[in-house]
């Protein structure tokens, strides 16, 4: 999903839904631009995740028992990734269950 394609949704969602919130967070490497409306699948949570590409991962460890692991990734941060993660509303668990099939907004 690309930025232009977000903003095409959010302007599509506020036509035909009440926005009950809409914030922006800052993660550890990246942001996140949420919005929350109700659906008549109940209240929904969209997520556009922007996070830098990751150019390297490296692993350091040791063979020896007990002895611990780091892992150390390389950023690029010029180019980004994004992504979409769309959450509903459990009334039962009173808690947000991210959705499995997620193809629908893309």
């Amino acid at each position: 999903m690309q930025p232009d394609r977000w903003l095409e949704i959010k302007q599509e969602l506020k036509q035909k839904f009440e926005l009950e919130d809409e914030y922006s967070e800052e993660l550890d490497h990246g942001s996140q631009e949420v919005v929350e409306f109700v659906s008549p699948m109940g209240l929904v949570k969209l997520c556009f995740v922007q996070k830098p590409k990751v150019l390297d991962k490296k692993t350091t460890y040791s063979n020896r028992i007990g002895s611990g692991v780091s892992v150390e990734y390389v950023y690029d941060l010029e180019n980004s990734t994004y992504h979409l993660d769309v959450w509903l509303w459990s009334e039962g668990n009173q808690q947000w269950e991210k959705l499995a099939n997620q193809n629908a907004f893309n």
